[in-house]
């Protein structure tokens, strides 16, 4: 049975990148409070969308949710109020 080969440099990328972000959250932890602004930090830095999402700990379905709802407003799916 063949072995699956193992992407090294994709793993040591991952890797710093993770590393990079640990750092910035910790040298300016407002800029990183949330999980879309790991993964754009991460996805800046060169990583795939689906890799950022998975070492900001999240997945990528979630992080395009989160990502649809910035487009709308922010408003979380809810119909706005109607003035009387």
């Amino acid at each position: 049975m063949a072995k699956a080969e193992t992407d090294w440099l994709a793993v040591i990328g991952r890797t710093l990148s993770y590393l990079c972000l640990e750092h910035a959250k910790k040298e300016t932890p407002d800029k990183f409070n949330t999980v879309q602004k790991k993964v754009d930090f991460l996805i800046d830095m060169g990583l795939p969308a689906d890799a950022a999402a998975y070492v900001a700990g999240s997945s990528p379905a979630s992080v395009a949710v989160l990502a649809s709802r910035a487009k709308k407003g922010g408003k979380n799916g809810k119909k706005a109020k109607r003035s009387k």
